[in-house]
């Protein structure tokens, strides 16, 4: 059955000479970044790239996913889609829950508290439970979000080992309120994240207006794609691809999964670049996506989306 990792760490994965193991910090310090371990997690100055370096490459010997060479856990996804600000922080302040599947060091989740969400409706998964622990090492912050938040599970895992893991047992199905999933659905191919978004929707509160959203890559030209060393073959040898989606590709994933759970959804995708997404990150989302022009270049762009219930 599918699982998120079918075999022990790829050899020679944990060299540092890989492109994505970043020797230095440069512009992944960003201003929110720096903000956030100095004012919420009191590191002081003179410490903080020390303890950043220290904290990466602890997370590097748990498995050495490119995004923890890159430092992807100092930038804040959730915060950046475009319905952060007008729509999931409201709610969160209104008491609605929220559970990051693929959390990391839980870096979406203190910005949450940083920005005045109540921590008690937060939640936080990932697939090892070391992640726990080294990131209340990242934000000092065990005064501020409480033990028992985060949940070592594997979504992709057979049903039996799914239906008895954590997500399910201490969070329970039709529990969250808003599900985000940042730069993680892009990590499969198209049939284990259809598993991953039938998953999901088990977990979706069965309220109206219940909503998964979050950002990933995209590709104008969507399909499998294969990964490239060390990470593309998995068990037994078999090569391993990833699907990237355009905005259409991405609305038919989750009407596929929405038909076979039962749950009306509302999908809304938007493939851009960076700058043209930070351009309007203040306003509202752009539901009319099918209006919009597509870059004119096939390379791999950001999907930004969400996937509503009605």
């Amino acid at each position: 059955m599918a699982k998120m990792l079918d075999g022990p760490v790829p050899r020679g994965a944990r060299s540092v000479s890989w492109p994505w193991y970043h020797q230095v910090l440069t512009s992944e310090l960003t201003p929110d970044a720096k903000k956030l371990l100095v004012s919420y997690s009191g590191v002081s100055l003179a410490e903080l790239e020390a303890h950043i370096y220290s904290v990466r490459d602890q997370a590097w010997g748990i498995f050495p996913w490119p995004c923890v060479g890159e430092f992807w856990f100092l930038s804040f996804g959730l915060a950046k889609h475009p319905l952060y600000k007008n729509m999931v922080l409201p709610r969160l302040k209104a008491g609605h829950t929220l559970l990051d599947i693929g959390a990391c060091l839980g870096q979406d989740l203190r910005k949450c508290i940083f920005d005045g969400a109540p921590a008690t409706n937060l939640y936080a998964s990932d697939l090892f439970p070391e992640y726990e622990e080294l990131a209340y090492d990242l934000w000092r912050d065990h005064d501020k979000l409480p033990s028992g938040h985060f949940f070592a599970d594997d979504i992709l895992a057979d049903n039996a080992s799914f239906t008895s893991g954590l997500l399910m047992t201490h969070l329970g199905p039709a529990s969250v309120d808003i599900i985000t999933i940042t730069m993680f659905l892009h990590l499969f191919n198209y049939e284990n994240q259809l598993r991953v978004a039938t998953r999901i929707l088990h977990l979706l509160s069965h309220r109206p207006g219940s909503m998964i959203l979050g950002s990933q890559a995209g590709s104008i030209d969507f399909g499998e794609h294969p990964l490239k060393p060390p990470f593309h073959r998995g068990e037994a040898g078999v090569k391993r691809t990833v699907f990237r989606h355009n905005p259409e590709s991405f609305e038919r994933l989750w009407r596929e999964a929405g038909q076979a759970m039962g749950v009306p959804l509302q999908v809304s995708a938007v493939l851009q670049a960076p700058t043209d997404f930070l351009a309007a990150a203040d306003s509202s989302f752009d539901l009319a996506f099918k209006k919009r022009r597509y870059l004119t270049r096939s390379e791999t762009r950001r999907l930004y989306f969400s996937v509503m219930r009605t």
